[in-house]
């Protein structure tokens, strides 16, 4: 006949078991979400190093258009009609 401390060991071990399952679906879970946002960050920082290098290009186009526009020499006096 089996004891009643044997039976509550055994049913405690088998709860144990069910929440280490659970636990260790729920880090398989974690993981494979873990893996999906490191490859979004990359993207992520992949794309801002491209804006900031497409910002710096326009910057210098800007300042180049400005350099040019001012070694024109323009009369902005009033025009005669």
């Amino acid at each position: 006949m089996e004891s009643k401390a044997l039976r509550r060991l055994r049913d405690d071990i088998a709860r144990l078991m069910a929440r280490y399952r659970q636990a260790r679906e729920r880090q398989a879970q974690l993981a494979t979400a873990l893996g999906k946002n490191r490859l979004e960050v990359e993207r992520l920082r992949a794309e801002v190093e491209r804006y900031k290098e497409e910002r710096l290009s326009t910057k210098k186009q800007v300042d180049a258009l400005i350099r040019r526009f001012e070694e024109l020499d323009i009369n902005w006096g009033p025009v005669d009609r």
